[in-house]
């Protein structure tokens, strides 16, 4: 039997120790809630269907590794707060079960309040593994599958409106949970290859909010940091991070971009922006916030003329990964930017201040109430673009200029389908400005 004094770290055979019996315990809870995991590595598939054997092995372990260590049992170390700092591991945790939350209070609204057809899709009849079927998920589970596909006109909706990097990600993870097996039908594998996609959301959040935690410390202090992570997490639109869709990945790409060149580490800089490039459409807009970061610090540094042209091929990177992706709709579709002639089978063209002026009579005519009532999706984005343009200046004013032109250029796809597009029902979020937003908040308080 051993013991450790107290604040000393645990030998790293009770971390070990410690890490397998939480991961049978959440493998037990996971099996017990959902019936059972099935994994494949290659050709071998690993199915896991009882929880009670997860759980005695987890029970067993604690019990072994108590009874040679009792000086730091195994809850103590999982609940213990190290200080009143927050670190990374901290972070990560407060991300991990923001979204958990989340996932948990969708299910629970799908069976007591419903789900309304247009708003998903069927892939299965179990509430839970069809949580994840819903709008733009099955554009992208369908690249993860089969690829892109053009049929030769640009009026019908097309799965090449829709960037690469994140059904990518999704087909990577999608092998081992199954998604391509030739045994299982198409709906399940789909199924499966979503829920991959909820995975890849969870740890680019997750990671997300690590740099997001540390570029704060550098720009509003340690001490508010973390009370920024939480503001990002507590976002309405930040729901978009527990599901299948782009919005984490984005989110990692840009504050991973922003925070390394910030820092003049090029190389990671450039790949996070070509990520972004490669994420969304409006991910090259990227490229104006670092080049702006780019020209002031060659203003305000006498050594900074050696390092403009790495940092001006770091701030190209997100219009460059834009430019790829265009490259290949060009070879398959005749049209370099093909895929946002594409977005017209979706009812988004140009018309101008039209839009402004019909909502205007709406609002006159029918009043607020029965204008969100028609179309309740515009309504809820207009509010995000009113929210986002109110909050420019106040990030202007505590971050400086290069965040002014990150929040415009961030929302600019929200500004641009509302104030000059018509997007009946379209589902783009505006967090994209949120977490600068976060950073400014955080400010303002410390200046009272």
């Amino acid at each position: 039997m051993t013991s450790s004094p107290p604040g000393s770290a645990a030998p790293v055979w009770v971390r070990a120790a410690d890490a397998l019996a939480v991961t049978f315990l959440c493998l037990g809870l996971f099996t017990l809630v959902f019936g059972g995991v099935e994994l494949f590595l290659g050709p071998l598939p690993i199915r896991i269907h009882s929880p009670s054997r997860l759980l005695f092995l987890f029970a067993a372990i604690v019990a072994v590794r108590h009874a040679a260590h009792p000086g730091t049992p195994l809850h103590r170390r999982l609940l213990r707060r190290r200080d009143a700092e927050d670190s990374p591991a901290r972070i990560v945790r407060g991300a991990l079960v923001s979204r958990i939350v989340v996932l948990i209070v969708g299910y629970l609204a799908v069976v007591t309040i419903g789900l309304d057809e247009k708003a998903g899709f069927k892939l299965s009849p179990d509430p839970a593994f069809n949580l994840v079927a819903r709008f733009d998920a099955g554009w992208y589970s369908g690249i993860a599958m089969g690829g892109y596909y053009f049929q030769g006109r640009f009026d019908r909706q097309q799965n090449v409106a829709f960037f690469p990097a994140f059904p990518m990600l999704m087909r990577a993870v999608g092998y081992p949970l199954g998604g391509f097996r030739p045994d299982v039908p198409r709906e399940r594998r789909a199924a499966r290859i979503l829920w991959g996609g909820v995975i890849i959301s969870l740890v680019a959040f997750a990671w997300a909010s690590v740099y997001l935690w540390r570029l704060a410390r550098d720009t509003i202090g340690e001490d508010r940091a973390g009370t920024a992570v939480a503001l990002m997490a507590a976002y309405p639109f930040a729901v978009f991070f527990s599901a299948p869709y782009t919005e984490a990945v984005f989110l990692l790409g840009a504050v991973g971009a922003v925070y390394h060149f910030r820092r003049g580490e090029w190389l990671p800089a450039v790949a996070w922006g070509l990520l972004v490039g490669l994420t969304r459409p409006n991910g090259c807009l990227l490229s104006v916030v670092l080049g702006v970061l780019a020209l002031e610090n060659f203003r305000k540094k006498a050594e900074a003329t050696r390092r403009l042209p790495p940092s001006l091929l770091a701030a190209a990177a997100p219009g460059i990964g834009m430019l790829l992706y265009s490259a290949y709709v060009h070879q398959l579709t005749g049209a370099w930017f093909g895929w946002a002639r594409l977005h017209e089978a979706w009812g988004r063209s140009y018309e101008g201040l039209a839009p402004v002026t019909r909502a205007y009579g709406w609002l006159t005519q029918e009043g607020l109430l029965q204008v969100v009532q028609n179309v309740p999706y515009d309504a809820i984005n207009s509010l995000g673009l009113i929210f986002a343009l109110g909050m420019v200046w106040p990030v202007v004013r505590r971050l400086g200029s290069p965040t002014r032109c990150s929040c415009s250029s961030m929302s600019s796809r929200r500004c641009s389908p509302v104030a000059c597009c018509r997007w009946d029902g379209s589902r783009q979020r505006s967090f994209r400005c949120s977490w600068r937003w976060r950073l400014s908040h955080r400010r303002a308080r410390s200046h009272h």
